[in-house]
């Protein structure tokens, strides 16, 4: 099965990637990175060629995949070209941010989410936006300019997670489990990320391989969801 394939092939390539990216940013590493984002992005295709009954969370989750994608690019490239750093992390923000209204419309739609559902998880969403933003000082980051940026990211993200997490519970489904627990490693790389781009002595190789270690996983565990979908 060609799942199979891109997800084997994922996994190694994302592998290697690690390993590379943790000794810096170059040209060469986010082609590599490219390479692997790709991976994951072609395992949600082929996921949704394997179950076709699943064609709108599968179409839905491939476009936030594809808008991942597109957000690693942004972010490597703020790494190389240091003159426009600024606009490619505000990129970077944009393309991931809209890629997680595509996650939520996937999970919002395919569990029929009873309005105070979304009610419940968009509160929850925004306190911890507001609280991480609030936090800041005691966190000993620097969101400056990107302050509300962070915040409506920080919102969306945690829907992602507050959604999968919730449907999870309710619909006892092993597609939302491990929809659910790559909302969770998603989220922690981006904690990683968070302290790595606005705090100091977080950018070691070991933090840049943690924070990309986690994001692939729970790439790879968001486009396995669609497999197990019915």
């Amino acid at each position: 099965m060609p799942y199979y394939f891109t997800l084997a092939a994922g996994l190694i390539v994302s592998t290697v990637f690690l390993f590379f990216r943790s000794k810096g940013a170059t040209v060469k590493n986010m082609f590599f990175k490219t390479a692997s984002s790709l991976c994951y992005l072609l395992t949600m295709v082929f996921a949704m060629i394997a179950n076709p009954g699943v064609t709108f969370y599968g179409t839905f989750i491939i476009m936030g995949g594809a808008l991942g994608l597109a957000g690693d690019i942004a972010l490597d490239l703020k790494c190389i070209y240091h003159k426009d750093a600024n606009e490619y992390l505000k990129a970077g923000f944009v393309f991931f941010l809209i890629g997680h209204i595509f996650y939520i419309a996937a999970i919002v739609w395919h569990n029929q989410f009873k309005w105070w559902w979304i009610a419940i998880c968009a509160a929850i969403s925004i306190v911890v936006g507001v609280v991480t933003v609030m936090s800041a000082n005691i966190m000993k980051v620097h969101y400056g300019k990107y302050r509300k940026i962070v915040l409506a990211y920080s919102v969306f993200l945690t829907m992602t997670t507050a959604t999968s997490i919730f449907a999870a519970f309710v619909t006892d489904s092993k597609a939302m489990v491990i929809f659910a627990v790559g909302a969770v490693l998603f989220l922690l790389s981006d904690v990683v990320l968070n302290f790595t781009y606005f705090s100091r002595g977080w950018d070691k190789p070991v933090h840049i391989f943690v924070n990309h270690m986690l994001y692939y996983a729970g790439q790879y565990l968001i486009a396995s969801s669609i497999i197990f979908v019915k």
